[in-house]
């Protein structure tokens, strides 16, 4: 693992966020100066294919990246587009129920106004 990979990995698993490619380059540029853009982009492949990251596609921006590449789903706020990991176990296993076989993989986005938009809203 070099170390441009390395602190690419550290930087996703401090963050509370699903980060953008150019979020991780400028925290990654702060701490390293000489890292180059295509360094970072051609890593977050490299690591998503190596299935050390997940890879997610947002429908109104651009793709945030998961530092939990185990199967879960995702909470999207539509108003502000907070991101949030959620458990989705029970859900899952209801479906390998209704359909008799694994689910091998899947991406579950639920959209949703997150607690904060609502509470703004109403105001």
């Amino acid at each position: 693992m070099t170390r441009q990979r390395r602190l690419i990995l550290e930087l996703m698993q401090q963050s509370p966020r699903h980060m953008t490619a150019d979020e991780i380059f400028a925290k990654a540029r702060a701490q390293m100066p000489s890292i180059a853009r295509g360094t970072v982009y051609r890593n977050l492949k490299l690591m998503e294919q190596a299935g050390e990251i997940g890879r997610l596609e947002m429908p109104d921006g651009p793709d945030r990246f998961d530092k939990t590449a185990a199967c879960h789903g995702h909470l999207y706020c539509d108003q502000c587009g907070e991101l949030q990991d959620i458990p989705v176990v029970g859900l899952v296993r209801e479906i390998e129920g209704a359909i008799g076989t694994e689910v091998r993989s899947y991406q579950l986005t639920i959209h949703y106004l997150c607690p904060n938009c609502r509470q703004h809203n109403s105001h």
